[in-house]
């Protein structure tokens, strides 16, 4: 069976195996890809973050564009770029989360 990812490259889907401790997720890292998931999680957290400052630094903008090119299209345009900075800084942060609380149960055991 031939999956498709989100780069379009065929990939051979392996059968699940019974006794198996890992569950494949679609979120999960491609391990193809040169980046690490800390260095995903960082670049989401630091850009997404980077456009929520931006929007907020022209907040006080906005009237003045919604007189010159109409308060529907200014207002919808931030509306979705306030949703796309704060969905990807929050990927970028949970994923963050998450690993460093992983990082920190493997580590406890170690220490004794």
């Amino acid at each position: 069976m031939t999956v498709n990812n989100a780069e379009r490259r065929s990939v051979q889907a392996e059968p699940a195996a019974v006794d198996s401790k890992h569950v494949a997720d679609v979120d999960d890292w491609d391990p193809d890809s040169e980046l690490s998931p800390l260095s995903k999680a960082v670049i989401a957290t630091a850009v997404g973050l980077g456009l929520l400052i931006a929007a907020f630094a022209v907040i006080g903008k906005l009237a003045g564009w919604a007189n010159d090119y109409g308060t529907i299209l200014v207002y919808l345009a931030f509306f979705l770029w306030m949703s796309i900075s704060g969905r990807l800084f929050w990927w970028g942060a949970d994923k963050l989360v998450a690993l460093l609380r992983t990082k920190k149960s493997d580590n406890r055991g170690a220490h004794r």
